[in-house]
């Protein structure tokens, strides 16, 4: 892969690209027609004396309830005779060009989450046609069986929330924001695939952007008949059951399903987090594995209504130009080195249910693109230190998750109910203990969590509630429900890699996205992706 930096020309005059940053804009008068008078003003240009070549960000800032407004920055172009007196950074837009690459044999993708799928996209840019194997079935199959799963409690444990076409991501609000830093090339192009097949364009600047699960559900299928007709081929209900190895610890192939054997020097392992079956495969096989530190906690539901007024305020409570609000919480107990922190927040969405194995329970969130549900709800989860494992064993962290996820499902009566508790009750505020209305479609069962979660967890979470109630009273809200457990927010392993993305002692086996502990969230696992596949091709030049 090279990169080119394009020249660009507007009637055929050449002109300079600068970028116009931090550009305040009342909510009230957002508008193309207003931007561009403002872009004009802090340019000292009429309108006309410049051209808007596209948006970079906007962010909406809520720290004043009294005035909200959008923090804007746009790339322009200008002629080249302007006078750069405010010192405005120029623009560049960098070109991928990908000449054809060849690999010693055929390439092969376990997994089709974010992932895999990025990963075979750029390996087709490369001109490879990689086989890949999913477990599960193609998204609208899925779909099919985790509405059975919701109706009946019969559980397929290889086509659920967890394991499809898709990954966990296709069942969740969507977010496509990462931890990382928001500008780096790989990000970017994340984004411009996204809205290459099927996104909306204003993922590439809004900030924290989400699609909703009806909108990923769409671009999952468009990926897939893109891949498929540039000579990808994709097995379903193809679960990876052994690796071959040779005796010089080289990546040799996979066996499937127990019974077909495919050959390749070069396998990108994207499992996601929740195949701890294929994480005990790979201890098995030798494949360095380190225990990785998690976080588990519970669900929080309150009505859709007391987190736009938590956060819009009176004055912006109902605005139309408003979705369902949002919030991030976080609490530091500095003395314990112990935090809590609310994760994978779904406005205006549901509790799902995101069991994987029988007799055991876990919950997530879910939202359409719309964001118009009765309710919102986000993961409250506490850390989980390694110490607290009570096993050095690589694989413990997997059967401290297992044990609470197993007390859930015996908590709700072994029917995937979910246990739930009153937040009032939860925080000893009150005696009554009926967990009231919520989106969880399978049922609540009236529980006390404390009888079901480690002592350090429930601490830490009453900790970081009496915190919050300081700052954000509306939060602690007599309606809102506390449902378990939230279990599967990371992966439980680390499978040790080089800084070329590959395994740190069996050659040409590539541990990618969550399952390889290294990403967490849809953006940054589809960038591991693609940063591995050009390591490998480098390594391969």
């Amino acid at each position: 892969m090279t990169t080119t930096l394009k020249l660009s020309s507007h009637s055929n005059i050449y002109t300079l690209k600068l970028i116009v940053q931090n550009l305040s804009i009342p909510l009230e008068k957002d508008s193309d027609d207003f931007n561009r008078v403002q872009l004009a003003n802090k340019l000292s240009l009429n309108s006309e004396e410049f051209v808007i070549i596209k948006i970079l960000s906007k962010e909406l800032i809520l720290k004043d309830t009294s005035r909200f407004f959008y923090k804007m920055s746009y790339a322009v172009e200008v002629a080249d005779t302007y006078e750069n007196s405010f010192g405005f950074n120029t623009h560049v837009e960098p070109v991928h060009y990908f000449t054809p690459a060849s690999l010693n044999s055929k390439p092969i993708i376990t997994g089709f989450g974010p992932a895999g799928m990025f990963a075979a996209l750029r390996l087709v840019d490369y001109g490879l046609k990689p086989l890949i194997f999913e477990r599960g079935k193609r998204v609208e199959e899925r779909i099919a069986d985790v509405n059975t799963f919701i109706k009946t409690a019969v559980l397929n444990t290889e086509s659920n929330i967890q394991f499809g076409e898709g990954g966990a991501g296709t069942f969740s609000d969507g977010k496509l924001f990462s931890r990382r830093d928001n500008n780096t090339s790989y990000v970017n192009e994340v984004l411009k695939k996204f809205v290459q097949f099927g996104a909306p364009k204003e993922i590439e600047y809004v900030s924290k952007p989400h699609l909703g699960t009806d909108v990923l559900r769409k671009i999952v299928i468009n990926i897939r008949e893109y891949l498929l007709s540039r000579g990808c081929e994709i097995f379903y209900s193809s679960k990876v059951t052994d690796f071959i190895l040779n005796s010089d610890n080289e990546i040799a192939g996979a066996i499937v399903n127990n019974q077909r054997e495919y050959l390749s020097k070069h396998l990108f392992l994207a499992t996601g987090n929740s195949a701890r079956d294929t994480f005990k495969l790979l201890h098995k096989k030798g494949v360095n594995i380190q225990a990785k530190p998690i976080t588990v906690g519970v669900r929080i539901e309150h009505p859709a209504d007391v987190i736009n007024i938590m956060r819009y305020g009176k004055k912006y409570f109902g605005h139309k130009k408003l979705p369902a609000a949002a919030y991030s919480l976080n609490y530091t107990d500095r003395t314990l080195q112990r935090g809590v922190y609310t994760f994978c927040m779904c406005p205006g969405g549901e509790i799902i249910n995101a069991s994987s194995s029988e007799g055991h329970l876990t919950v997530n969130g879910m939202s359409y693109s719309s964001r118009a549900g009765q309710f919102s709800n986000g993961a409250i989860v506490a850390t989980v230190k390694l110490d607290d494992y009570k096993n050095n064993h690589p694989l413990a962290g997997i059967l401290f998750q297992e044990k609470i996820e197993k007390k859930g499902f015996i908590a709700g009566g072994k029917t995937f109910k979910a246990p739930a508790e009153n937040l009032f009750n939860f925080l000893d505020k009150t005696n009554n203990n009926e967990p009231g209305p919520s989106s969880y479609k399978m049922g609540l069962i009236q529980t006390e969590l404390k009888e079901l979660l480690p002592t350090f967890i429930i601490n830490q979470l009453k900790n970081a509630f009496h915190k919050w109630e300081l700052s954000y009273p509306l939060f602690i809200d007599e309606r809102a429900i506390l449902v378990g457990f939230e279990t599967r927010t990371s992966s439980l392993v680390k499978i040790l890699r080089t800084e070329k993305f590959e395994s740190s002692n069996i050659i040409g086996l590539y541990p990618i996205g969550e399952g390889s502990g290294y990403t967490g969230g849809i953006t940054s696992a589809a960038a591991d992706g693609l940063k591995a596949v050009d390591a490998a091709i480098i390594k391969k030049k």
